[in-house]
């Protein structure tokens, strides 16, 4: 059995590479939200679409406001992140840490399929109500798997490895 299990992740493993680990993609995560979220703030209180103070319900957006803020969201995750997707198949975060995104092949993918099925995709199904959230969190459920592939990831073909271990 426990051959099995190797020889499957060879093969899902084409290029030898080593994946990151499920902690080093959930830190990546973390820096690029704490990165992130800061500017998508600073562009979208002085454009009324969210107001920051304290309050016991949760701002409710309506349709208008939810498709301007999922806009100034991905034009700034592009102006952000779309240079180091495009030429390293990193994001910041992926770039601290020392992984990247590649092709099951190791591969490097372009910035079209890494950002509309890695990243579009899966941020436009989040803001669909009632089924985005548990659709989102079983994509991130999927790492759990022993391929440890994100449900973004097997969309886009990709993997995410870390580069100080692979060859």
């Amino acid at each position: 059995m426990e051959e099995q299990i190797k020889n499957t992740e060879q093969e899902n493993n084409q290029d030898n590479s080593e994946l990151a680990t499920r902690g080093k993609r959930l830190a990546a995560a973390i820096i690029d939200i704490i990165i992130f979220l800061p500017l998508v703030i600073i562009i979208a209180r002085p454009l009324g679409l969210i107001d920051l103070e304290l309050t016991e319900e949760p701002p409710k957006f309506d349709l208008e406001q939810t498709l301007q803020l999922f806009i100034i969201g991905q034009l700034l995750f592009l102006l952000v992140q779309g240079y180091l997707l495009h030429t390293r198949g990193q994001s910041i975060g992926k770039v601290i840490l020392k992984t990247r995104i590649v092709a099951m092949d190791g591969k490097m993918q372009g910035l079209g399929k890494l950002y509309f099925i890695r990243y579009f995709v899966f941020s436009l199904i989040a803001q669909i109500p009632v089924i985005g959230a548990p659709i989102s969190i079983c994509n991130i459920l999927f790492i759990f798997g022993k391929e440890q592939r994100c449900l973004h990831d097997r969309l886009a073909g990709t993997k995410v490895i870390d580069l100080q271990k692979s060859t």
